[in-house]
């Protein structure tokens, strides 16, 4: 009845009471033995279309609160429904490996960790879920977010997993054990503005190892934290890349170093700040441009950090490379036209020859 424990050699081992409730520190003791007292009687009241039961949240979103981060994206996009992709245009190339099923409501954020063995994901359930890459099996269920999981992001020692929500709050976890290590708050006091964006630097130094935030009041947070106590500092750096009150963060990003953390807005603009200034960590604007007309979608850097990718729903894509002091140039892709035509040479008619 148990789920068995797999090793890190893929073996089988058989489980316990005592294993379970260890392998799932963030459920409460009287939670495991409700369900495992409903599967022994063979009540299925407590799972859900998939077979999960620990972690599941029972109280449904409302619609509006729900879907309020994907209608956000779908309007940036310019789309007002999402279109079902025929799975066959794929099938030639892929094949299923595994299926997870536990989620009980719409799932926007999926990620693998650095080993690929284990898939997180984050849905509108208000849950994070972990899975074994291998076998499809449910590894943890973190448990916590009183809202929809907007983003999930993972260090890059992969022993930090943070997840952000619309409830206000960005929430570390250990990924081994799934232990919460803190909760990041925006907004202590008044009405709670939802988390858009998490991402970790991948800064070796300690001064620049941080974890990023974008939140609907439209500044980013950085919040400072430790490789060896695995914790994260309370009090953020406000970092405030808007070049209006009106417009909000549409996306971020670290160079590969961690010493430079652009940010993009709905209104076109991009600031680019050094991590390097006087004070080492401390944010310093380096330059801000108008880069596209309308809302940014995305925002990359290149692998060696010297090029900066911006896409915009204004159907244009920029590739900026800093050509000295405070100047980008960049290079315009036009999306939104079509490619020219190319004219196929008109033959001239053979005369004959007498």
């Amino acid at each position: 009845m148990l789920p068995p424990r797999i090793d890190w050699q893929g073996q089988r081992h058989r489980s316990d009471y005592e294993a379970l409730a260890r392998s799932h520190p963030h459920v409460s003791t009287n939670e495991l033995l409700r369900v495992m007292q409903a599967r022994i009687s063979g009540d299925t009241s407590l799972m859900t279309s998939g077979g999960t039961v620990l972690g599941r949240t029972r109280r449904r979103p409302s619609d509006s609160v729900r879907n309020a981060l994907t209608t956000k994206l779908r309007r940036r996009q310019g789309a007002t429904h999402v279109q079902q992709l025929p799975l066959t245009m794929a099938g030639g190339m892929y094949r299923q490996l595994v299926r997870c099923h536990g989620h009980k409501y719409p799932t926007f954020c999926v990620l693998f960790d650095r080993t690929g063995r284990r898939m997180i994901t984050g849905s509108d359930d208000y849950l994070v879920k972990v899975w074994c890459t291998r076998t499809g099996y449910l590894v943890n269920t973190l448990k916590g977010h009183q809202d929809v999981v907007t983003d999930i992001a993972l260090n890059t020692e992969n022993t930090l997993l943070a997840s952000a929500s619309a409830d206000g709050t960005v929430r570390v976890w250990n990924v081994r054990t799934g232990e919460p290590r803190t909760v990041l708050v925006a907004h202590a006091q008044g009405r709670a503005k939802g988390i858009t964006g998490v991402k970790f630097s991948p800064a070796a130094c300690d001064e620049l190892r941080f974890v990023a935030t974008a939140c609907d009041d439209g500044l980013c947070r950085l919040y400072r934290w430790s490789r060896s106590r695995l914790a994260v500092d309370a009090e953020p750096i406000v970092v405030d890349g808007r070049s209006q009150s009106r417009d909000a963060v549409s996306s971020f990003a670290f160079n590969h170093t961690g010493s430079r953390f652009a940010v993009a807005t709905t209104g076109g603009y991009v600031s680019i700040y050094s991590m390097l200034a006087d004070t080492l960590g401390a944010p310093r604007l380096i330059a801000r441009m108008a880069a596209h007309e309308e809302s940014i979608t995305t925002l990359v850097f290149s692998a060696d950090g010297t090029m900066l990718l911006t896409g915009s729903i204004d159907g244009t894509a920029r590739v900026w490379t800093c050509s000295g002091g405070m100047r980008w140039d960049a290079v315009t892709f036009d999306i939104k036209e079509p490619p020219p035509v190319a004219e196929m040479p008109v033959s001239e008619p053979n005369e004959n020859l007498e």
